[in-house]
């Protein structure tokens, strides 16, 4: 069975809580703390819709899990899954985080892909 990783940055969670559905694999802590979280991929679909009602209201922040073939881009209202072997799907991703306001340098992107 695969697994999902990401990172989670805990500043971004109103519900911190979900931090215990995964496997942390290290936790940084610099000017806040984020974890590098792995799940089994069983999970996957569960854990989504988990993690985005655990996310702060606050539309500065996305969180994302990936593995060798799809991406999930989840904001506190909208997910977007990635066909990683498509790079033309970052962009709508991308584009829906520049509306609210993420600079582009910290959005998914096409260089993301496979």
């Amino acid at each position: 069975m695969g697994k999902y990783t990401g990172c989670i940055i805990e500043e971004s969670m109103k519900d911190k809580t979900i931090l215990n559905e995964f496997r942390i694999v290290e936790s940084v802590t610099d000017d806040g703390t984020s974890y590098i979280v792995e799940i089994d991929e069983s999970k996957i679909d569960d854990i989504v819709l988990k993690l985005q009602a655990a996310m702060s209201d606050e539309k500065i922040w996305y969180t994302d899990l990936k593995n060798c073939n799809f991406h999930y881009i989840i904001y506190n209202d909208r997910i977007f899954k990635v066909n990683r072997d498509f790079p033309e799907q970052y962009e709508e991703a991308k584009e829906y985080g520049l509306k609210r306001g993420i600079p582009e340098d910290y959005l998914p992107n096409k260089s993301w892909a496979k």
